[in-house]
């Protein structure tokens, strides 16, 4: 019997600590440019010029979404880390928040007091199981919108 616990007991432990030797808990790297791919978005409509720049570091984050060629207006960015700690974002000629977090291998980033009136979204962004497509599920919270799923490719 305490050999059969013992057994056990080392069995847990070693699980245990492969999966903090694991470390990143099976997190995707988003690092890349990503132009988005219009005929595979679900949304009522998507800027054909919309691009992600992604830098994943095992520290932070940084993103710059560009929308247009108006780099005052057009642009999106942000570094931040991915604890779930509130970072400041530039979002066009606004200012908003992001709070930045894992769950599982996706990202998930939830901006507050963005611009044009978006008080609260979240997107979660995730890599196809190829790492090729890069997928951005968009959830209007306040004003409460039409869930949308943005696609892109590198």
């Amino acid at each position: 019997m305490i050999t059969r616990n013992i057994a056990l007991l080392s069995a847990g432990l070693l699980a245990f600590c492969g999966g903090i030797a694991l470390g990143d808990g099976g997190k995707s790297d988003l690092s890349g440019s990503w132009k988005v791919d219009p005929a595979r978005c679900e949304t009522e409509s998507v800027d054909k010029n919309l691009t992600l720049e992604i830098q994943d570091t095992a520290k932070d984050i940084h993103v710059v979404e560009t929308r247009g060629p108006d780099a005052k207006e057009d642009v999106s960015e942000f570094t931040c880390g991915k604890l779930g700690k509130e970072c400041k974002m530039k979002d066009g000629r606004d200012k908003a928040a992001v709070t930045v977090y894992y769950n599982g291998p996706a990202l998930v980033v939830v901006k507050t007091n963005g611009r044009k009136g978006s008080s609260v979204e979240k997107r979660r962004y995730a890599l196809n199981p190829a790492g090729d497509t890069l997928i951005v599920e968009v959830m209007r919270i306040d004003p409460e919108g039409k869930p949308e799923k943005l696609v892109f490719t590198k």
